[in-house]
């Protein structure tokens, strides 16, 4: 008895191994920080708000997240981004943008771009280096530009299977929502090009890019609206 007692006593003295933090844990406890200083929040009132919500966390607690002295857990991560009234993903990744690489493991890293996009489920976590909004859904074969393009896009088929409900998906797969995704990511390249030192000519044909793909969408918003009367006009004949 006596032995297991002196055994327990020193397990119980040994230091405890300290957490292995890796690069998104590591961006997990400098975004509390950072957007609960941005909040004007202490970690008193802070822990007053995850009280709100169901996921207590001590002040002390939260100390150490932000020490990483104390690892996050999935149910932590969304009572915090709730609390701080963010998203999870904002907590998740660095606050860079652009081509700024992002380590999401200790063997792999993304443009951040690459990253903010996978992480809100856009796109997989690929730098092809392929515009997915300048693959055609459905093209022939021969349409295909190169075979980097068709890789590409088959991956993002796959990620999209396991990653969004059927609704969603069937939703992303929409042309409308395709050239909808096509404005987003060409209006962004715009803008950065409008800020740095892109010549004339490579802002002149990414403006005419980001023009093409307005005009896409418009054409797709305009053919979802006819299909919306053709839908009502069948439905009230029907109900005739």
């Amino acid at each position: 008895m006596r032995h297991t007692l002196l055994l327990m006593t020193d397990e119980k003295r040994r230091p405890r191994p300290a957490a292995q933090y890796g690069p998104v844990a590591q961006a997990v406890a400098r975004n509390v920080e950072r957007i609960r200083k941005i909040r004007n929040m202490t970690i008193y009132s802070l822990s007053g708000e995850l009280d709100k919500v169901g996921r207590p966390i001590a002040p002390s607690a939260i100390a150490k997240i932000e020490r990483q002295q104390r690892q996050v857990t999935v149910d932590d991560l969304v009572a915090l981004a709730v609390a701080l009234n963010t998203a999870p993903i904002a907590l998740l990744l660095p606050s860079v943008w652009g081509d700024s690489p992002i380590e999401l493991t200790s063997e792999r890293r993304l443009a951040a771009r690459t990253a903010w996009r996978w992480v809100r489920g856009l796109s997989p976590a690929s730098d092809y280096g392929v515009n997915p909004a300048e693959v055609v859904v459905g093209s022939d074969d021969d349409e295909w530009e190169d075979e980097l393009d068709r890789k590409y896009w088959q991956l993002r088929q796959d990620y999209d299977a396991v990653t969004l409900p059927p609704e969603l998906r069937r939703v992303r797969q929409h042309p409308a929502s395709r050239d909808a995704d096509a404005v987003t990511l060409q209006t962004e390249r715009l803008i950065r090009m409008a800020g740095g030192k892109a010549g004339d000519d490579a802002f002149e044909d990414q403006l005419a890019r980001a023009r093409g793909a307005v005009d896409r969408l418009a054409t797709e918003l305009e053919r979802l609206s006819e299909e919306r009367t053709l839908r009502r006009s069948q439905a009230g004949g029907s109900g005739g």
